[in-house]
């Protein structure tokens, strides 16, 4: 199906979310097209909560094997933010995109600060190119966009 609907298409977003009802957690990865989510493939998490990067892993691996022709963006909220995750993403040749929680570390320069240091605004756009995400040694280098929200439906989030 997604062949034969992304013939001329080179890249594809690809959404990792989770969303939990009262009686299932469901892990699922999805692409991305004009607006719309379509499941590719998904799994049951036999608990409450988030999920982890074993079982992230798990849910994206058969995709990445999937759509091995296609340049894939994985995009996740901040439920996704691991940097082992990351890590494992940027070593698969997959470029990245997690929001991060106000509290992850950066290194622009020298000294490290939190997210929610940076001043932004809405509609103000940071570009940080290569910076240290997180204290941890041995991890790569990531650049990092920090971005003010709009109002949306008349509501603004910090």
């Amino acid at each position: 199906m997604i062949s034969r609907q992304l013939k001329a298409v080179r890249q594809l977003v690809i959404a990792l979310d989770r969303t939990q009802g009262q009686e299932h957690n469901v892990l699922m990865v999805s692409d991305l097209v004009q607006e719309r989510a379509f499941p590719i493939f998904w799994t049951l998490l036999d608990k409450k909560g988030a999920s982890n990067l074993a079982e992230q892993q798990q849910v994206l691996r058969p995709v990445i094997r999937l759509l091995k022709r296609y340049k894939l963006v994985i995009i996740g909220d901040r439920e996704f933010y691991s940097i082992e995750l990351a890590q494992w993403l940027h070593r698969q040749h997959l470029s990245f995109v997690f929001r991060q929680k106000g509290n992850t570390t950066f290194c622009e320069k020298k000294n490290f600060c939190s997210l929610d240091t940076i001043p932004v605004h809405p509609g103000i756009h940071l570009f940080y190119p290569k910076i240290s995400l997180t204290q941890k040694k041995g991890f790569s280098r990531f650049n990092l966009v920090a971005s003010g929200q709009r109002k949306y439906r008349g509501q603004q989030e910090d």
